[in-house]
């Protein structure tokens, strides 16, 4: 007597993945889970679903050769191996999980360009220091807290809509020019105001005004 078995897709699938044998595979990439922690693989033109390890750092993605490891529960995707894709690679943890890099001495080098994005970054370091040819802020609020703050430029520029400078004492050392340009000049000095020159003209083009309980010119 002859019996006919029809076996659909589901159950061709599980048969594959029953014959998995234990050990380490080579495997292609088929789709990957949104959050990244899980995939589907093909190996020998059987379909299997496995687990992205931990140790798995390097974020794979669909059509990438990866190294499989299957015990006689699941199968996990140890590392990438090739990507048949020109797209960079991502670093970071299955499941988008806390990741912190430690060490004596890190180094992050870059031929083009590095970006950092994030809601919130905080820098923490004994000496902090930032060398560039050029460097642009642009941001809402600006805070800078310190106990001493040391500029030394060559030219320096500052341009803002309203700008005011609050401190308990200020001491200006210009070696050569002074030049200020302005509409209106407005100096309260409630205790002494005294200016000690070799020489000073001051020209006005139509009123000029020395109001004072007593002025003395010498």
């Amino acid at each position: 007597m002859t019996m006919t078995i029809r076996a659909t897709n589901t159950d061709i699938l599980a048969m594959a993945e029953r014959l998995l044998e234990p050990g380490h595979h080579t495997a292609r990439v088929v789709s990957v889970s949104d959050d990244g922690t899980a995939m589907e693989v093909e190996v020998a033109g059987a379909r299997h679903t496995a687990t992205v390890a931990v140790g798995c750092l390097v974020r794979p993605i669909p059509r990438d050769m990866v190294l499989l490891f299957a015990n006689v529960e699941q199968a996990f995707v140890v590392t990438v191996l090739e990507r048949a894709a020109s797209n960079g690679g991502m670093v970071g943890l299955p499941g988008g999980r806390n990741m912190s890099i430690e060490g004596e001495t890190i180094t992050i080098a870059a031929r083009q360009r590095i970006s950092l994005r994030a809601d919130s970054i905080d820098l923490q370091a004994k000496l902090f220091a930032v060398l560039a040819n050029k460097g642009t802020w642009i941001g809402k609020l600006y805070t800078l807290v310190a106990d001493r703050v040391r500029c030394s430029a060559r030219i320096k520029e500052a341009s803002a809509e309203l700008l005011t400078v609050k401190a308990v004492e200020r001491v200006a050392v210009i070696e050569r020019i002074d030049s200020l340009q302005t509409e209106t000049q407005a100096i309260r000095v409630t205790g002494i105001a005294s200016e000690i020159a070799h020489s000073k003209v001051i020209a006005v083009s139509e009123d000029l005004r020395l109001d004072g309980k007593r002025v003395t010119v010498a």
